[in-house]
């Protein structure tokens, strides 16, 4: 937004002066009055996100611009900070209000903050500033980090350690683009902290080492993301013997881009029956395929009630035989996503279904899946992804049959179909809420309005190469409740 809606926000805190949470992303210009204003007119927030908003002077103020943010800000932000006694959430990532002097005020006077997001400065004085601020609130829970990337590589001060070292009540931390060395893990795991959530995107400078010594002080962990994270040697399958370690873990996040790791189907494996809490795992583009699993580990599978929902995306060398084992040892899948798995065929796809009758999304977008020639009763599912797929009318046809609760479909880029496969679905899928047909190129362009008009239900539409569409069809469309748009629209 240009500016602070501060006319708009009075008015709506005269009828709910008992909001909660409010959220200023990336808001250009944020007034004294603005802030004052927050405080003033929702004393009850619980949580406040100001990020990559511009908090500065008017214009009409000389010196107007970030630098005398300070000078101008000092007094406002102690008041504010003041009147939030019940703020326990604040966000002030790429906000000028997360520079040393203001995060030290809020730290000191919000005293029912317990989670804090912020960026960080790689200067020392920024890094003593924040320090300094982390040890005004001793009961914070939560505490996200993340460096600004400007090619160099930022490692956190022994400082900066001690301080949330000292969090003994810290159950979540999230770091993203910084140095940790074993060391650190180290340090964390002896500091005993209760954590639940430990989450270290694009993090780097660890061997399997310091992980290795964090999981067997740590198990109370429960979600764990390491996506994009840089081992500093070869980790292959280090997840068969943390699993052990780690059995209350609720979710699990790995992916191909972490470098040095590779997680394969043995790694899934001893994942489910490790931890029989888990309910969502994601493994994408990780080295599934590489290994084959022998009579020994079939013999070990343990099915798993609880895992609700598996990425599996981007790995090409999957097999069929290999999901349809997940399948068998994961009954109650509710969401799984094949897509861009090129080895598998319309078999994996349809065995799934069939195994796990709980599923509500399958995602097979540009994958080996050629056809998807479905012929039973699929009612749990509501979201379905054939992206790329060379599926024919007739195709289409059984699907809205045996798939009729559908209301997420996407068709993008399936060049074999036409408006005749299309009204098919439209006229048995009763709920279809949305769906995309972008670069569909046998689509005809009279099919759109056909669509908007016979599936009152319909509330997005990515329209086809065919159609032209025109504001003056765009607000038609909007009043009978479907967005139709251009799939760069979304």
């Amino acid at each position: 937004m240009p500016a602070f809606p501060s006319i708009g926000l009075r008015n709506f805190a005269l009828k709910f002066p008992t909001l909660k949470s409010l959220t200023c992303y990336q808001v250009l210009q944020i007034a004294p009055a603005d802030l004052e204003l927050i405080a003033t007119c929702f004393p009850n927030l619980e949580e406040l996100d100001l990020s990559y908003s511009k908090v500065r002077p008017q214009p009409s103020v000389p010196g107007d611009g970030d630098g005398n943010v300070e000078a101008m800000f000092a007094g406002v932000v102690e008041a504010m900070a003041s009147g939030l006694q019940k703020l326990g959430k604040l966000r002030l990532y790429g906000s000028p209000l997360r520079r040393g002097p203001f995060l030290l005020t809020f730290c000191r006077n919000c005293e029912s903050l317990e989670e804090l997001d912020l960026d960080y400065i790689n200067s020392h004085l920024e890094q003593g500033a924040i320090v300094d601020a982390i040890r005004q609130r001793p009961g914070l829970r939560s505490l996200t980090v993340e460096a600004i990337y400007d090619g160099g590589r930022k490692f956190l001060s022994c400082e900066f350690i001690d301080a949330f070292l000292s969090l003994k009540g810290l159950t979540c931390l999230d770091l993203h683009y910084l140095g940790l060395s074993d060391v650190f893990f180290c340090a964390v795991a002896d500091a005993g902290l209760p954590l639940r959530k430990l989450k270290l995107s694009a993090c780097f400078g660890f061997s399997r080492f310091g992980f290795s010594y964090l999981f067997s002080k740590c198990n109370l962990l429960q979600h764990l993301d390491l996506g994009t994270v840089k081992f500093v040697e070869p980790i292959e399958d280090s997840f068969i013997e943390w699993s052990l370690f780690l059995p209350n873990l609720i979710s699990l996040y790995l992916s191909g881009f972490c470098r040095n790791l590779i997680a394969t189907e043995l790694t899934l494996f001893a994942v489910v029956r490790n931890c029989p809490l888990i309910t969502e795992i994601c493994m994408n583009e990780t080295g599934f395929g590489t290994k084959k699993v022998d009579e020994a580990s079939l013999m070990s599978l343990a099915v798993n009630h609880h895992v609700k929902i598996l990425n599996l995306s981007g790995n090409d060398q999957l097999k069929d035989e290999t999901v349809m084992m997940i399948a068998s040892v994961c009954p109650n899948l509710e969401k799984i996503n094949l897509g861009q798995c090129r080895s598998i065929t319309d078999r994996a796809a349809l065995v799934v279904l069939k195994m796990c009758p709980k599923i509500t999304s399958l995602k097979v977008e540009f994958s080996g899946v050629a056809q998807f020639q479905i012929d039973f009763q699929v009612p749990a599912l509501l979201e379905l992804d054939l992206t790329g797929l060379d599926i024919s009318d007739e195709t289409l046809s059984a699907i809205s049959k045996n798939c009729c609760w559908l209301k997420d479909l996407k068709l993008e880029s399936c060049k074999e179909i036409t408006a005749k496969g299309v009204k098919k679905v439209v006229e048995n899928c009763k709920h279809l809420k949305m769906m995309s047909l972008s670069r569909c190129n046998k689509v005809a362009a009279d099919v759109v309005p056909w669509m908007v008009s016979a599936r009152p239900s319909l509330r997005t539409l990515i329209h086809p190469p065919s159609f032209r569409l025109n504001n003056g069809q765009a607000e038609l469309f909007l009043r009978h409740g479907c967005n139709v748009r251009h799939a760069m629209a979304i």
